[in-house]
């Protein structure tokens, strides 16, 4: 028994060395795993935050292109109100010269169409010059419009793509100091941002909301006042009357510059054995604001050499029955027009579809301190979404004219779902 006992001495040490290797190797196997885990779901937040900060810039550049896509908007307007004020003051010019000419009087016009009339065309007397202000206002407007701000659209959406790289190595760098900038990296295994947007001409740019907006500014509606005198003239046509005529217009052109002009005229009832009644025009005011020259009636200097009413069945002047138009002061106005040089409506950036989404896959792929390789894939999204609003009649549809545009992070999953 003795010798029998003496044998199984250490059976139990070898043992109890087996099971610590084995503890060991599956804390060591734990360990590992632990590890990695930890990497993997560091690295996972670490890309989060990348891929919402390449977003976030993404949503930052859109609201800032509709920024400017609004002072686009308000520049243009700018143009229209200057050219509109020129014509103003160029027919005040006219309208001081005529007056001073007597051609028609002063005391003519109150009689006819009463004191207030007649205060205004004296008023005229004291018109200035101030077309070199004017246009030197109408040259800051355009080049802030095709230099200025053109420029700030191309550099943001063409250097969009370097800034959102540098973001996310920013964000991975200052996140991840301990792993080597070596041991890291990254790519884009989704984008929608190449062909989220393109390149619009002018005319379909800004014409349709341009042509909204002027409506809203009165001083840019049509100019449009007649005024009867109060006797009557002549017994053979008793509900005829001396009219005062005021017309004008700012308006685009088919190049997309703007135009204006503004007329005044007296159109004196007269009769004769030939035609009966009819309107002798006298021009009083005039002015047309335009970039190239116009066609229509062209009216002599003055009518001391032959009859008005002749020269009108001549040129097929409707005016001399009707006193619709201002026929010889918009002729004039075409003689002596004003040509500010203007280049038109410059190109812009619009959404190529309507959807409100945007979105972007982020790739990771980074070798851990134990050698091993690990992955993480993040995914964020730019959407439109304008806050609610109880006079709202309608959903604003997503444009780069409101700059409501956000970032989010999405599950890398959805990014097939556009709507």
């Amino acid at each position: 028994m003795t010798r029998l006992h003496s044998t199984q001495k250490g059976v139990a040490l070898v043992w109890g060395l087996a099971v610590m290797s084995a503890l060991s190797a599956a804390w060591l196997g734990y360990f590992h795993v632990n590890q990695i885990a930890e990497q993997q779901g560091r690295l996972s937040l670490v890309l989060d935050a990348a891929a919402y900060s390449a977003a976030t810039e993404q949503a930052r550049t859109l609201n800032l292109l509709a920024y400017i896509n609004r002072a686009q908007l308000g520049h243009q307007l700018a143009l229209a109100h200057l050219l509109t004020l020129a014509t103003w003051d160029r027919a005040a010019q006219t309208q001081s010269a005529q007056m001073r000419r007597g051609n028609p009087p002063a005391y003519l016009i109150a009689m006819m169409f009463g004191s207030g009339h007649g205060a205004a065309y004296t008023g005229a007397r004291s018109a200035g010059d101030q077309q070199q202000a004017l246009e030197g206002a109408f040259d800051q407007h355009q080049q802030l419009v095709h230099q200025v701000l053109v420029k700030a659209q191309e550099q943001l959406v063409l250097g969009l793509a370097q800034r959102r790289r540098a973001i996310i190595d920013t964000v991975l760098q200052a996140s991840l100091p301990d792993w080597p900038a070596s041991s890291l990296s990254w790519h884009l295994e989704s984008d929608d941002w190449p062909d989220f947007l393109r390149r619009r001409s002018g005319e379909q740019q800004w014409r349709p909301a341009l042509r909204t907006l002027v409506g809203l500014y009165g001083f840019l509606a049509p100019r449009e006042y007649v005024a009867d005198s109060l006797w009557p003239v002549d017994r053979r046509c008793p509900l005829w009357r001396h009219k005062l005529r005021r017309t004008g217009r700012t308006s685009l052109d088919a190049q997309g510059r703007w135009q204006s002009d503004d007329t005044q005229s007296l159109h004196a009832l007269r009769s004769n054995r030939w035609l009966g009644c009819y309107f002798r025009e006298y021009a009083m005011a005039w002015a047309l604001q335009s970039p190239e020259g116009t066609t229509g009636i062209q009216a002599p200097p003055d009518f001391s050499g032959q009859d008005f009413w002749r020269w009108a069945l001549e040129q097929g002047n409707g005016s001399l029955f009707s006193a619709g138009d201002n026929t010889v002061a918009k002729a004039w106005g075409r003689r002596d027009a004003m040509r500010w040089p203007q280049a038109g409506l410059p190109q812009g950036y619009a959404i190529v579809q309507p959807q409100s989404r945007l979105a972007l896959r982020l790739g990771l792929q980074g070798q851990g301190h134990l050698g091993q390789v690990v992955h993480a894939v993040s995914a964020a999204q730019v959407f439109f979404s304008v806050p609610a609003s109880p006079i709202a009649d309608a959903p604003v549809r997503p444009s780069l004219f409101q700059p409501f545009w956000q970032a989010r992070l999405i599950d890398p999953s959805r990014l097939g779902d556009r709507s």
